[in-house]
């Protein structure tokens, strides 16, 4: 969600930083990988090729899990310090921000992170030797869940801690989980109930505001994640801009009565997306410009009224407005063409595009 296509994580945080952005985020590098990434301090866990796997003929995974369990329950009772942290290697991106806001002294309103959801992790690791995902094990989903939840405690603690240094108290700490397989997790369950009860037991660790985001359409399962324990909702808005008018009107007037928004995706977040598939190739041939391809902020912004268009019979627009965000439809680590490089200040272009567009929508429907 908040990935970039270079291994600078460094440059990465600057350009965040430097689009102007009001809320910057904390990035991914194209090295690191959602799966291992946040849950790496289970025992055992193991990336390789593309894949996660926990081995249980090895006797010291066996005992490793078991002493991991008890950590975990001692935590939940109040016996051990609540929370589990993340090394700096694996979060350079955090440390990265942290340092370019401290280097840059910009004015912003708050600070934004990511963590990869319970349903999308257990989802991903592969148990053996049995080869079953590790959703279906009820012994092993728990142990995710309760990583998840510690794990998400510890991270919403420094990224308060970080808002507070650059803005106050009053600026806006936003902790969103990555969930891309939620709504298959959700198709495929069995105990749809045992699902809904995972993500809100880690929700409810978060020490600030809070939020689920998914890539694939979120149609089937819109009324449900709006009853979880969010402050914002999180999609891919071009490609879904539908999303909103779907939802059943009384849950979208309570949503949004008792404060809650979505995080609109509206910037373009891969070459597809901007360049359209029939130009990649010239672009990587140098045939053509990929900066000739960067819209108007106008386009993000008319995306924008038409989707709130549509529900202004429903709710309150200004509102909406208020209590939202507008966002790219998901991480730029696939920004490589037609080198990373490029890709790389594409990206900031496009924030710096999304900012434009957000302070003429600010600016017309008179939102401070």
């Amino acid at each position: 969600m908040g990935s970039h296509p270079i291994t600078d994580a460094k440059q990465a945080a600057l350009d965040i930083v430097q689009s102007g952005t009001r809320i910057p985020y904390f990035p991914q590098t194209v090295e690191d990988d959602m799966i291992f990434q946040f849950h790496n301090i289970i025992p055992g866990l193991i990336f390789n090729k593309g894949s996660a796997k926990i081995n249980f003929s090895d006797p010291r995974v066996v005992e490793g899990i078991d002493d991991f369990r008890g950590r975990l329950a001692l935590k939940k009772i109040n016996v051990e310090p609540a929370g589990l942290s993340l090394e700096e290697k694996y979060l350079k991106g955090f440390y990265a921000l942290e340092e370019v806001l401290q280097e840059t002294e910009v004015d912003i309103w708050g600070i934004k992170g990511e963590l990869t959801g319970p349903l999308t992790e257990a989802y991903s690791i592969e148990i053996l030797p049995w080869k079953k995902k590790a959703i279906l094990d009820e012994e092993i989903f728990k142990i995710i869940v309760d990583t998840t939840a510690e794990t998400a405690y510890w991270l919403s603690n420094q990224l308060l801690k970080l808002t507070r240094k650059f803005v106050d108290k009053r600026g806006e700490t936003i902790l969103l989980f990555d969930e891309p397989l939620l709504p298959l997790c959700f198709k495929d369950s069995t105990d749809l109930e045992t699902m809904i009860n995972a993500l809100n037991s880690v929700l409810s660790r978060i020490k600030c505001r809070k939020g689920i985001h998914i890539c694939d359409n979120p149609v089937t399962v819109i009324d449900k994640i709006l009853e979880l324990e969010i402050d914002y909702f999180s999609f891919d808005a071009r490609r879904y801009p539908a999303t909103l008018e779907k939802i059943k009107s009384e849950t979208l007037q309570r949503y949004l009565e008792d404060g809650k928004g979505f995080a609109f995706g509206l910037t373009p977040n891969s070459p597809e997306e901007l360049f359209g598939e029939e130009n990649i190739y010239e672009i990587q041939r140098g045939k053509k410009d990929p900066t000739d391809f960067i819209p108007e902020s106008s386009e993000i912004k008319n995306r924008m009224e038409k989707i709130i268009s549509s529900v202004e019979s429903k709710v309150n627009i200004k509102s909406l407005l208020e209590q939202s965000l507008i966002t790219p439809q998901c991480g730029f680590r696939n920004f490589n063409i037609p080198n990373p490089t490029i890709g790389e200040q594409l990206v900031k272009n496009l924030l710096e595009l999304q900012e434009k567009a957000a302070e003429e929508i600010r600016e017309k429907y008179k939102i401070n």
